[in-house]
Protein backbone atom coordinates (compact mmCIF):
# COMPACT_ATOMS: atom_id res chain seq x y z
CA UNK A 1 0.00 0.00 0.00
CA UNK A 2 1.30 2.93 -0.79
CA UNK A 3 1.50 5.94 1.54
CA UNK A 4 1.07 9.80 1.16
CA UNK A 5 3.44 11.75 -0.29
CA UNK A 6 4.76 15.28 0.74
CA UNK A 7 2.65 15.21 3.82
CA UNK A 8 3.10 18.43 5.76
CA UNK A 9 3.38 19.09 9.09
CA UNK A 10 0.63 21.36 11.30
CA UNK A 11 -1.96 21.43 8.64
CA UNK A 12 -4.79 23.02 9.82
CA UNK A 13 -7.97 21.28 8.50
CA UNK A 14 -10.43 22.65 6.34
CA UNK A 15 -8.24 24.53 4.17
CA UNK A 16 -8.05 24.17 0.31
CA UNK A 17 -4.35 22.69 0.41
CA UNK A 18 -5.56 19.88 3.67
CA UNK A 19 -4.37 16.70 2.95
CA UNK A 20 -7.04 14.48 1.40
CA UNK A 21 -7.64 12.21 4.95
CA UNK A 22 -10.92 10.98 4.19
CA UNK A 23 -9.74 9.27 0.82
CA UNK A 24 -6.66 8.28 2.06
CA UNK A 25 -8.16 6.47 4.77
CA UNK A 26 -10.47 4.91 2.67
CA UNK A 27 -8.50 3.74 0.20
CA UNK A 28 -6.40 2.31 3.28
CA UNK A 29 -9.34 -0.05 4.57
CA UNK A 30 -10.56 -0.96 0.90
CA UNK A 31 -7.20 -2.34 -0.16
CA UNK A 32 -5.58 -4.06 2.77
CA UNK A 33 -4.61 -7.69 2.24
CA UNK A 34 -3.82 -10.16 4.71
CA UNK A 35 -0.15 -10.07 3.49
CA UNK A 36 0.41 -6.37 4.43
CA UNK A 37 0.27 -8.12 8.55
CA UNK A 38 3.66 -8.71 10.28
CA UNK A 39 4.33 -11.79 12.55
CA UNK A 40 4.16 -8.98 15.31
CA UNK A 41 1.13 -7.92 14.08
CA UNK A 42 -0.46 -11.23 14.13
CA UNK A 43 0.65 -12.09 17.50
CA UNK A 44 -1.09 -9.24 18.82
CA UNK A 45 -4.44 -9.66 17.21
CA UNK A 46 -3.97 -12.97 19.47
CA UNK A 47 -2.72 -11.48 22.41
CA UNK A 48 -5.98 -8.70 22.26
CA UNK A 49 -8.61 -11.10 21.29
CA UNK A 50 -7.40 -13.13 24.38
CA UNK A 51 -7.27 -10.05 26.44
CA UNK A 52 -11.04 -8.72 25.01
CA UNK A 53 -12.39 -12.31 25.62
CA UNK A 54 -11.62 -11.95 28.94
CA UNK A 55 -12.88 -8.77 29.91
CA UNK A 56 -16.05 -9.06 28.35
CA UNK A 57 -16.78 -12.23 30.11
CA UNK A 58 -15.86 -10.88 33.15
CA UNK A 59 -18.61 -8.36 32.61
CA UNK A 60 -20.98 -11.47 32.39
CA UNK A 61 -20.71 -12.09 35.79
CA UNK A 62 -19.63 -8.59 37.59
CA UNK A 63 -20.82 -5.51 35.92
CA UNK A 64 -24.30 -4.77 37.19
CA UNK A 65 -25.10 -3.16 33.62
CA UNK A 66 -24.71 -6.43 31.74
CA UNK A 67 -28.95 -7.74 32.91
CA UNK A 68 -30.48 -4.65 32.39
CA UNK A 69 -28.55 -3.29 28.79
CA UNK A 70 -29.08 -7.12 27.49
CA UNK A 71 -32.93 -7.09 28.59
CA UNK A 72 -32.96 -3.24 27.03
CA UNK A 73 -31.48 -4.81 23.57
CA UNK A 74 -33.17 -8.01 23.13
CA UNK A 75 -36.60 -6.26 23.72
CA UNK A 76 -35.72 -3.47 21.29
CA UNK A 77 -34.46 -5.70 18.38
CA UNK A 78 -38.57 -7.85 19.15
CA UNK A 79 -39.06 -10.86 19.88
CA UNK A 80 -39.82 -12.82 16.60
CA UNK A 81 -35.92 -12.68 15.78
CA UNK A 82 -34.82 -13.25 19.03
CA UNK A 83 -36.57 -16.64 19.62
CA UNK A 84 -35.44 -17.80 16.14
CA UNK A 85 -32.06 -18.96 14.67
CA UNK A 86 -32.28 -17.30 11.36
CA UNK A 87 -29.50 -16.74 9.15
CA UNK A 88 -27.91 -13.39 9.50
CA UNK A 89 -28.20 -13.50 13.62
CA UNK A 90 -25.13 -13.31 15.62
CA UNK A 91 -23.96 -14.08 18.93
CA UNK A 92 -22.93 -12.09 22.24
CA UNK A 93 -19.94 -13.55 23.89
CA UNK A 94 -20.87 -16.01 27.11
CA UNK A 95 -24.99 -15.59 26.13
CA UNK A 96 -25.32 -18.44 24.09
CA UNK A 97 -26.70 -19.08 20.62
CA UNK A 98 -26.61 -16.02 18.02
CA UNK A 99 -30.06 -14.42 18.12
CA UNK A 100 -29.39 -10.81 17.93
CA UNK A 101 -29.11 -8.93 14.33
CA UNK A 102 -25.53 -7.97 13.79
CA UNK A 103 -25.92 -4.18 14.98
CA UNK A 104 -27.50 -5.20 18.06
CA UNK A 105 -24.34 -8.38 18.69
CA UNK A 106 -22.15 -5.55 17.90
CA UNK A 107 -23.47 -3.39 20.51
CA UNK A 108 -23.67 -5.76 23.32
CA UNK A 109 -20.66 -6.90 22.77
CA UNK A 110 -18.61 -3.71 23.09
CA UNK A 111 -20.64 -2.57 25.50
CA UNK A 112 -20.23 -5.77 27.83
CA UNK A 113 -16.32 -5.41 26.55
CA UNK A 114 -15.98 -1.92 28.04
CA UNK A 115 -18.23 -2.79 31.39
CA UNK A 116 -15.42 -3.17 33.51
CA UNK A 117 -12.76 -0.42 32.22
CA UNK A 118 -10.51 -3.37 32.08
CA UNK A 119 -10.03 -3.52 27.92
CA UNK A 120 -6.95 -2.23 26.52
CA UNK A 121 -5.66 1.20 25.86
CA UNK A 122 -3.81 3.50 23.81
CA UNK A 123 -2.10 6.28 25.46
CA UNK A 124 -1.65 8.86 22.65
CA UNK A 125 -5.04 8.83 21.88
CA UNK A 126 -6.34 8.12 25.69
CA UNK A 127 -9.31 5.74 24.20
CA UNK A 128 -9.59 2.07 23.98
CA UNK A 129 -9.61 1.11 20.74
CA UNK A 130 -10.11 -3.03 21.42
CA UNK A 131 -13.74 -2.22 22.29
CA UNK A 132 -15.01 -0.96 19.07
CA UNK A 133 -12.66 -3.12 16.57
CA UNK A 134 -13.16 -6.70 17.97
CA UNK A 135 -16.91 -6.72 18.12
CA UNK A 136 -17.33 -4.75 15.09
CA UNK A 137 -15.32 -7.31 13.35
CA UNK A 138 -16.86 -10.85 15.17
CA UNK A 139 -20.41 -9.75 14.16
CA UNK A 140 -19.51 -9.12 10.34
CA UNK A 141 -16.93 -12.46 10.91
CA UNK A 142 -20.39 -13.84 12.26
CA UNK A 143 -23.23 -12.66 10.06
CA UNK A 144 -21.40 -13.32 6.73
CA UNK A 145 -20.41 -16.94 7.38
CA UNK A 146 -24.68 -17.50 8.48
CA UNK A 147 -24.92 -16.23 5.00
CA UNK A 148 -22.28 -18.45 3.37
CA UNK A 149 -19.94 -16.40 3.14
CA UNK A 150 -17.02 -18.09 5.66
CA UNK A 151 -14.80 -15.37 6.81
CA UNK A 152 -11.30 -17.15 6.86
CA UNK A 153 -9.33 -16.29 10.12
CA UNK A 154 -6.36 -14.23 7.98
CA UNK A 155 -8.99 -11.57 7.21
CA UNK A 156 -10.56 -11.91 10.79
CA UNK A 157 -6.90 -10.72 12.25
CA UNK A 158 -6.82 -7.88 9.31
CA UNK A 159 -9.87 -6.51 9.96
CA UNK A 160 -9.11 -6.31 13.91
CA UNK A 161 -5.30 -4.73 13.13
CA UNK A 162 -6.74 -2.53 10.49
CA UNK A 163 -9.94 -1.46 13.09
CA UNK A 164 -7.36 -0.77 15.57
CA UNK A 165 -5.08 1.31 13.47
CA UNK A 166 -7.84 3.73 11.77
CA UNK A 167 -9.01 4.46 15.45
CA UNK A 168 -5.67 5.06 17.12
CA UNK A 169 -4.38 7.19 14.31
CA UNK A 170 -7.81 9.21 14.60
CA UNK A 171 -7.38 9.44 18.85
CA UNK A 172 -4.06 10.72 18.45
CA UNK A 173 -4.92 13.01 16.64
CA UNK A 174 -7.95 14.16 18.94
CA UNK A 175 -5.78 14.12 21.99
CA UNK A 176 -6.49 14.81 25.44
CA UNK A 177 -7.83 18.21 24.58
CA UNK A 178 -11.24 16.78 23.29
CA UNK A 179 -12.24 15.74 26.77
CA UNK A 180 -12.22 19.28 27.52
CA UNK A 181 -14.79 19.74 25.01
CA UNK A 182 -16.76 16.70 26.59
CA UNK A 183 -16.38 14.19 24.46
CA UNK A 184 -14.96 10.53 24.85
CA UNK A 185 -12.34 9.43 22.43
CA UNK A 186 -13.50 5.43 22.82
CA UNK A 187 -16.50 5.92 20.90
CA UNK A 188 -16.06 9.04 18.47
CA UNK A 189 -12.53 7.64 16.98
CA UNK A 190 -14.05 4.43 17.56
CA UNK A 191 -16.56 4.41 14.94
CA UNK A 192 -14.50 4.91 12.54
CA UNK A 193 -12.52 1.76 13.31
CA UNK A 194 -15.56 0.07 13.45
CA UNK A 195 -16.76 1.08 9.94
CA UNK A 196 -13.11 0.07 8.42
CA UNK A 197 -13.31 -3.31 10.24
CA UNK A 198 -17.03 -4.19 8.65
CA UNK A 199 -16.17 -2.59 5.20
CA UNK A 200 -13.12 -4.29 5.38
CA UNK A 201 -15.05 -7.85 5.44
CA UNK A 202 -17.69 -7.44 3.65
CA UNK A 203 -15.09 -6.36 0.90
CA UNK A 204 -16.28 -2.67 -0.10
CA UNK A 205 -14.52 -0.46 -2.62
CA UNK A 206 -12.84 2.79 -1.10
CA UNK A 207 -15.21 4.88 -2.59
CA UNK A 208 -18.46 3.49 -0.22
CA UNK A 209 -15.95 3.55 2.70
CA UNK A 210 -15.40 7.33 2.22
CA UNK A 211 -19.46 7.17 2.05
CA UNK A 212 -20.06 4.89 5.31
CA UNK A 213 -17.17 7.42 7.08
CA UNK A 214 -19.28 10.45 5.82
CA UNK A 215 -22.70 9.31 7.48
CA UNK A 216 -20.51 7.95 10.44
CA UNK A 217 -19.45 11.48 10.87
CA UNK A 218 -23.02 12.46 12.00
CA UNK A 219 -23.06 9.10 14.56
CA UNK A 220 -20.05 10.46 16.51
CA UNK A 221 -21.03 10.25 20.06
CA UNK A 222 -19.84 9.64 23.62
CA UNK A 223 -20.18 12.30 26.26
CA UNK A 224 -18.14 12.46 29.20
CA UNK A 225 -21.06 13.60 31.49
CA UNK A 226 -20.94 10.43 33.07
CA UNK A 227 -18.58 11.53 35.91
CA UNK A 228 -21.54 13.41 37.72
CA UNK A 229 -22.85 10.08 38.77
CA UNK A 230 -21.34 7.12 37.58
CA UNK A 231 -23.38 6.25 34.87
CA UNK A 232 -23.55 3.55 32.77
CA UNK A 233 -23.40 5.70 29.68
CA UNK A 234 -19.58 4.51 29.59
CA UNK A 235 -19.96 1.27 28.93
CA UNK A 236 -22.51 1.70 26.09
CA UNK A 237 -20.27 4.63 24.32
CA UNK A 238 -18.45 1.98 22.38
CA UNK A 239 -21.52 -0.16 21.58
CA UNK A 240 -22.73 2.89 19.74
CA UNK A 241 -20.21 3.22 17.70
CA UNK A 242 -20.59 0.00 16.70
CA UNK A 243 -23.94 -0.52 16.01
CA UNK A 244 -23.85 3.32 14.26
CA UNK A 245 -21.15 1.88 12.39
CA UNK A 246 -22.94 -1.08 11.13
CA UNK A 247 -26.03 1.57 10.13
CA UNK A 248 -23.64 3.88 8.59
CA UNK A 249 -22.04 1.21 5.98
CA UNK A 250 -25.32 -0.71 5.17
CA UNK A 251 -26.87 2.81 4.36
CA UNK A 252 -23.47 3.46 2.18
CA UNK A 253 -23.94 -0.35 0.51
CA UNK A 254 -27.39 0.81 -0.39
CA UNK A 255 -25.82 4.27 -1.98
CA UNK A 256 -26.81 7.07 0.29
CA UNK A 257 -24.29 9.75 -0.16
CA UNK A 258 -22.23 10.45 2.85
CA UNK A 259 -20.54 13.99 3.48
CA UNK A 260 -17.29 14.19 1.66
CA UNK A 261 -14.05 15.10 3.72
CA UNK A 262 -15.92 14.37 6.89
CA UNK A 263 -12.14 14.27 8.82
CA UNK A 264 -10.40 17.43 7.76
CA UNK A 265 -13.33 19.58 6.32
CA UNK A 266 -14.07 22.78 7.69
CA UNK A 267 -16.97 21.70 9.16
CA UNK A 268 -15.38 18.40 10.04
CA UNK A 269 -14.96 15.73 12.37
CA UNK A 270 -11.35 17.15 13.95
CA UNK A 271 -12.46 20.84 14.28
CA UNK A 272 -15.64 19.83 15.58
CA UNK A 273 -14.46 17.09 18.33
CA UNK A 274 -11.40 18.89 19.87
CA UNK A 275 -9.79 22.33 20.29
CA UNK A 276 -6.36 20.88 19.69
CA UNK A 277 -4.27 23.04 17.40
CA UNK A 278 -2.19 20.38 16.96
CA UNK A 279 -3.93 18.27 14.57
CA UNK A 280 -1.65 17.23 11.85
CA UNK A 281 -3.56 15.44 9.05
CA UNK A 282 0.23 13.94 7.74
CA UNK A 283 1.23 12.74 10.83
CA UNK A 284 -1.96 11.08 10.68
CA UNK A 285 -1.79 9.86 7.13
CA UNK A 286 1.80 9.47 6.98
CA UNK A 287 2.26 5.72 6.79
CA UNK A 288 -0.84 4.20 6.53
CA UNK A 289 -0.18 0.23 6.06
CA UNK A 290 3.33 0.32 6.05
CA UNK A 291 3.89 1.92 9.82
CA UNK A 292 1.37 0.45 12.62
CA UNK A 293 1.42 2.90 15.69
CA UNK A 294 -1.76 0.52 17.17
CA UNK A 295 0.71 -1.60 17.66
CA UNK A 296 1.84 0.85 21.06
CA UNK A 297 -1.35 -0.40 22.62
CA UNK A 298 -0.87 -1.96 26.08
CA UNK A 299 -3.36 -4.35 28.30
CA UNK A 300 -4.54 -3.21 31.37
CA UNK A 301 -3.58 -5.39 34.66
CA UNK A 302 -6.62 -3.61 36.92
CA UNK A 303 -9.81 -3.10 36.26
CA UNK A 304 -9.63 1.05 36.83
CA UNK A 305 -9.02 3.94 34.76
CA UNK A 306 -5.91 3.76 33.28
CA UNK A 307 -4.67 6.83 35.03
CA UNK A 308 -4.51 5.51 38.05
CA UNK A 309 -2.66 2.27 36.93
CA UNK A 310 0.72 3.74 37.82
CA UNK A 311 0.03 4.45 41.82
CA UNK A 312 -2.44 0.64 42.10
CA UNK A 313 1.30 -1.08 41.16
CA UNK A 314 3.13 0.94 43.70
CA UNK A 315 0.99 0.85 46.29
CA UNK A 316 0.66 -2.86 45.74
CA UNK A 317 4.60 -3.09 45.79
CA UNK A 318 4.64 -0.93 49.27
CA UNK A 319 1.45 -3.72 50.57
CA UNK A 320 3.72 -6.65 49.96
CA UNK A 321 7.03 -4.78 51.45
CA UNK A 322 4.44 -3.99 54.82
CA UNK A 323 3.29 -7.24 55.03
CA UNK A 324 6.93 -8.91 54.76
CA UNK A 325 8.54 -6.61 57.19
CA UNK A 326 5.59 -6.90 59.89
CA UNK A 327 3.76 -10.14 58.87
CA UNK A 328 0.44 -8.61 58.53
CA UNK A 329 -1.06 -5.61 55.86
CA UNK A 330 -1.17 -2.33 56.98
CA UNK A 331 -4.26 -0.28 58.77
CA UNK A 332 -5.06 2.88 58.22
CA UNK A 333 -3.73 3.22 61.50
CA UNK A 334 -0.47 2.53 60.57
CA UNK A 335 -0.34 5.17 57.93
CA UNK A 336 -0.33 9.13 58.67
CA UNK A 337 -0.93 10.95 55.33
CA UNK A 338 -0.21 9.85 51.78
CA UNK A 339 0.40 12.44 49.24
CA UNK A 340 0.10 12.03 45.38
CA UNK A 341 1.01 13.84 42.35
CA UNK A 342 -0.28 14.01 38.85
CA UNK A 343 -0.54 15.59 36.08
CA UNK A 344 -3.28 18.31 35.46
CA UNK A 345 -5.15 16.40 33.18
CA UNK A 346 -5.45 13.40 35.34
CA UNK A 347 -6.00 15.42 37.92
CA UNK A 348 -9.84 16.27 36.20
CA UNK A 349 -10.59 12.65 36.39
CA UNK A 350 -8.94 11.20 38.97
CA UNK A 351 -7.54 13.56 41.54
CA UNK A 352 -10.32 15.95 42.30
CA UNK A 353 -11.13 15.27 45.87
CA UNK A 354 -15.06 15.80 45.18
CA UNK A 355 -16.97 13.28 47.44
CA UNK A 356 -17.42 10.84 44.71
CA UNK A 357 -14.14 10.53 43.88
CA UNK A 358 -12.98 10.59 48.13
CA UNK A 359 -15.63 8.09 48.80
CA UNK A 360 -17.17 6.50 45.71
CA UNK A 361 -20.28 4.23 45.98
CA UNK A 362 -20.79 2.59 42.49
CA UNK A 363 -17.98 1.36 40.57
CA UNK A 364 -17.50 3.71 38.03
CA UNK A 365 -16.46 6.70 40.61
CA UNK A 366 -14.44 4.16 42.14
CA UNK A 367 -12.91 3.02 38.91
CA UNK A 368 -11.81 7.19 38.56
CA UNK A 369 -10.85 7.59 41.79
CA UNK A 370 -6.79 7.65 42.86
CA UNK A 371 -8.41 7.99 46.41
CA UNK A 372 -10.09 4.60 46.51
CA UNK A 373 -7.84 2.74 44.46
CA UNK A 374 -4.86 3.73 46.83
CA UNK A 375 -6.35 2.90 49.73
CA UNK A 376 -6.92 -0.57 47.95
CA UNK A 377 -4.03 -1.34 47.17
CA UNK A 378 -2.35 -0.50 50.52
CA UNK A 379 -4.66 -2.03 52.39
CA UNK A 380 -5.16 -4.98 50.18
CA UNK A 381 -2.49 -5.01 47.85
CA UNK A 382 -2.88 -5.14 44.06
CA UNK A 383 -2.95 -9.09 42.00
CA UNK A 384 -3.47 -8.58 38.10
CA UNK A 385 -7.57 -9.45 37.37
CA UNK A 386 -8.80 -8.84 40.76
CA UNK A 387 -12.36 -7.77 40.67
CA UNK A 388 -12.60 -8.01 44.56
CA UNK A 389 -12.34 -3.77 45.07
CA UNK A 390 -15.47 -3.37 44.04
CA UNK A 391 -16.87 -5.40 46.82
CA UNK A 392 -15.14 -2.90 48.88
CA UNK A 393 -17.12 0.14 48.30
CA UNK A 394 -18.21 0.69 52.13
CA UNK A 395 -14.92 -0.86 53.15
CA UNK A 396 -14.63 1.28 56.57
CA UNK A 397 -10.85 1.02 56.71
CA UNK A 398 -10.70 2.17 52.86
CA UNK A 399 -13.14 5.18 53.82
CA UNK A 400 -10.82 5.97 56.48
CA UNK A 401 -7.71 5.77 54.81
CA UNK A 402 -8.81 7.65 51.46
CA UNK A 403 -9.41 10.59 54.43
CA UNK A 404 -5.64 10.86 54.80
CA UNK A 405 -5.19 11.01 51.31
CA UNK A 406 -3.61 14.16 49.24
CA UNK A 407 -3.39 14.95 45.75
CA UNK A 408 -1.27 17.29 44.37
CA UNK A 409 -0.84 18.32 40.49
CA UNK A 410 2.55 18.65 38.60
CA UNK A 411 3.02 20.55 35.22
CA UNK A 412 6.32 18.67 34.92
CA UNK A 413 4.42 14.51 34.80
CA UNK A 414 3.23 13.39 31.76
CA UNK A 415 0.41 11.29 30.62
CA UNK A 416 0.40 8.17 33.30
CA UNK A 417 3.58 9.21 35.96
CA UNK A 418 2.84 8.58 39.25
CA UNK A 419 4.61 9.59 42.20
CA UNK A 420 3.14 9.55 45.66
CA UNK A 421 4.77 9.52 49.56
CA UNK A 422 3.54 7.21 52.38
CA UNK A 423 4.19 8.79 55.57
CA UNK A 424 3.63 5.92 58.00
CA UNK A 425 2.82 6.42 61.30
CA UNK A 426 6.07 5.29 62.95
CA UNK A 427 7.87 8.21 61.80
CA UNK A 428 8.95 6.27 58.62
CA UNK A 429 8.54 7.15 55.25
CA UNK A 430 8.47 5.68 51.50
CA UNK A 431 8.60 8.07 48.09
CA UNK A 432 8.03 6.13 44.79
CA UNK A 433 7.44 7.23 41.48
CA UNK A 434 6.66 5.07 38.30
CA UNK A 435 6.62 7.07 34.23
CA UNK A 436 4.98 4.33 32.74
CA UNK A 437 2.03 1.96 34.10
CA UNK A 438 1.84 -1.82 34.14
CA UNK A 439 1.10 -2.85 29.98
CA UNK A 440 2.56 -0.33 28.16
CA UNK A 441 5.49 -0.48 26.12
CA UNK A 442 8.27 0.69 28.42
CA UNK A 443 6.92 -1.44 31.02
CA UNK A 444 5.52 -4.60 29.30
CA UNK A 445 2.71 -6.88 30.58
CA UNK A 446 4.37 -10.56 30.22
CA UNK A 447 2.30 -13.75 28.29
CA UNK A 448 2.02 -15.35 32.45
CA UNK A 449 0.05 -11.93 33.49
CA UNK A 450 -1.86 -11.96 30.43
CA UNK A 451 -2.85 -15.75 30.80
CA UNK A 452 -3.20 -14.96 34.94
CA UNK A 453 -6.02 -11.99 34.02
CA UNK A 454 -7.20 -14.08 31.40
CA UNK A 455 -8.30 -17.35 33.73
CA UNK A 456 -9.25 -14.69 36.46
CA UNK A 457 -12.31 -13.99 34.55
CA UNK A 458 -12.98 -16.84 32.51
CA UNK A 459 -12.41 -19.59 34.53
CA UNK A 460 -15.43 -18.61 37.07
CA UNK A 461 -18.02 -18.70 34.02
CA UNK A 462 -17.02 -21.30 31.35
CA UNK A 463 -14.87 -23.68 33.48
CA UNK A 464 -10.42 -24.14 33.40
CA UNK A 465 -11.56 -26.75 30.54
CA UNK A 466 -13.27 -24.51 28.09
CA UNK A 467 -11.45 -21.60 28.97
CA UNK A 468 -8.00 -23.48 28.22
CA UNK A 469 -9.54 -24.05 24.89
CA UNK A 470 -10.21 -21.03 23.83
CA UNK A 471 -6.95 -19.90 24.50
CA UNK A 472 -5.59 -23.13 22.64
CA UNK A 473 -7.69 -21.89 19.86
CA UNK A 474 -6.54 -18.18 19.82
CA UNK A 475 -2.83 -19.01 19.74
CA UNK A 476 -3.50 -21.57 16.55
CA UNK A 477 -6.38 -18.79 14.97
CA UNK A 478 -4.07 -18.42 11.91
CA UNK A 479 -4.65 -21.84 10.63
CA UNK A 480 -8.31 -22.10 12.61
CA UNK A 481 -12.07 -21.52 11.63
CA UNK A 482 -13.44 -18.46 12.92
CA UNK A 483 -16.88 -20.07 13.47
CA UNK A 484 -15.61 -22.52 15.55
CA UNK A 485 -14.28 -19.81 17.64
CA UNK A 486 -17.55 -17.80 17.54
CA UNK A 487 -19.28 -20.71 18.90
CA UNK A 488 -17.12 -21.67 21.20
CA UNK A 489 -17.60 -17.91 22.88
CA UNK A 490 -21.26 -18.85 23.41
Amino acid sequence: MASPNGAATNTKPGHSDSIPATHLFATFIASARPSHLTAEQRSKVKEVLLDYIGVTLGANQHADSTAPILKSITALQGPAITKAATSGVCSVVGQGVGRWLPQYAGLLNAALGHSLDFDDTYAPGTLHAGVTAIPAALATAEYLSTLGQEVGPERLILAVAVSYEVTCRIGRELGYAAYSRGFHNTSTAGIFGAVAAIAMLKGLNAEVVEHAFGVAGSKAAGSMQYLENGSWNKRLHPGFAVHDAWMSVQMAEAGVVGAAKILEGKSGFFNAYTPSAGVDLGRLTQGLGSEWCWLASSLKPYPACRMTHGFIELCGKLHEQYRSSTSHPPSPQDIEKVQLWMSPSNFILIGDPTPNKRHPTNNIDAQFSAYFQVANALIFGAKTGDMNPYSRLADPSINTLTEKIDVKTDEGMKQFSARLEVSWADGRSDTKAQEAPLGEVEHPFTRDLVEQKFHSLVDPVFGEQKAAKIAEMLDGLDSGSVMALVELLR
